[in-house]
């Protein structure tokens, strides 16, 4: 007799775990796709400060926790790929940072810009700290909004300028105070390597 051979189909029901865990890398991809795809507006080629020309030297973005926070420029009287050098001359140039996040507060900026002159200045970073005092001061009552422009313009015979959407608002004397600013963007240990070697147009 015969034996009859009986297929045995197996039904693999998907746990709620495993589609729970596909859904958050789904949403993670998204993410990424979107803050990658939220390019920041682009800077104007050249500025003028008095009668002097600044040409775009290279721009890139500003990211930190998965956001673009600000695209940054620097502006030079001609192009640059030394990054000391630049720090070292005592001539007009500028940085400009355009905010392309909804979520960069007055505090978030501030302290950004403070942790930038900390490990730009090193030991020296009490000799600045009054001066970011003043400038927090200035910011208290600022409501920073995307899109927002701020501007740190340095003339040898001002100091640095710092502007929102054109409107100044401290001026800081000193070569050296430029010098720690910029090294934050262009120094050793920069606030970012890829924002660093952007901005040089590398």
């Amino acid at each position: 007799m015969a034996t009859k051979e009986i297929a045995v189909h197996r039904i693999v029901v998907p746990q709620p775990r495993q589609r729970t865990h596909g859904l958050q890398r789904l949403c993670f991809i998204v993410m990424l796709l979107v803050g990658s795809m939220a390019t920041a507006a682009t800077l104007p080629e050249t500025i003028t400060v008095d009668d002097i020309t600044l040409t775009l030297n290279g721009e890139g973005q500003r990211n930190k926790y998965l956001m673009n926070v600000y695209v940054a420029g620097l502006y030079l009287q001609s192009r640059e790929q030394d990054a000391e050098e630049i720090i070292r001359r005592d001539e007009v140039q500028a940085v400009q940072l355009t905010i392309t996040s909804s979520r960069v507060t007055q505090k978030r900026f501030m302290d950004s810009i403070e942790d930038g002159f900390r490990k730009s200045a090193g030991d020296d970073y009490p000799d600045y700290a009054p001066f970011l005092a003043e400038l927090r001061e200035d910011m208290a009552d600022i409501d920073i909004k995307d899109g927002d422009v701020f501007r740190f313009i340095y003339r040898p015979d001002e100091g640095t300028r710092f502007l929102r959407n054109d409107e100044t608002l401290r001026v800081i004397e000193g070569l050296d105070f430029k010098q720690v600013l910029f090294g934050i963007y262009l120094g050793k240990d920069p606030v970012q390597d890829s924002l660093k070697r952007d901005m040089l147009g590398r």
